[in-house]
């Protein structure tokens, strides 16, 4: 167990470093994060023993939004990587997509042709929550976290 979190510890050392590195802060841009947990699932349930973080970096000039994220203990493969909107309360529609990661720990950069939708996750991050579906147990969802200025 304590390998396990001194290795999730580094991975997110090198996370944190490869969004701070990637893109310039403008007037639209935002750098998010996102703790992830089972528990935080609605309706639930969600992956008991998993954990994860995201890392959000808006790019307002370019309307990109780029993702890192690391989990552990959760059954790959994923099924469902995405932006919802909606508190912590509820279950909310999805606003951005990612591709299915394939491993504990993925980089994607996505296109967001809605400039509005980034600037509000810019402005009010926590009406967000990015979260993650495995098959057949988590098909509602494994892990979740509301984002958060970083």
């Amino acid at each position: 167990m304590k390998r396990r979190l001194v290795s999730f510890a580094v991975i997110s050392c090198f996370a944190g470093l490869l969004v701070a590195a990637a893109a310039p802060a403008g007037a639209g841009d935002a750098r998010l994060v996102a703790y992830m947990l089972g528990a935080n699932e609605r309706p639930g349930p969600g992956d008991p023993d998993g954990v994860g973080r995201a890392y959000i970096t808006i790019n307002d000039a370019a309307n990109q939004l780029c993702m890192t994220i690391q989990f552990t203990d959760i059954t790959l493969p994923a099924t469902g990587l995405h932006i919802h909107f909606a508190p912590t309360t509820a279950p909310g529609p999805i606003v951005v997509p990612f591709a299915n990661p394939t491993t504990n720990q993925a980089y994607q950069c996505v296109t967001v042709e809605n400039e509005a939708l980034l600037d509000n996750i810019a402005a009010n991050p926590g009406q967000y929550y990015i979260n993650i579906h495995t098959q057949p147990l988590y098909a509602a969802g494994a892990l979740r976290g509301q984002l958060q200025p970083a």
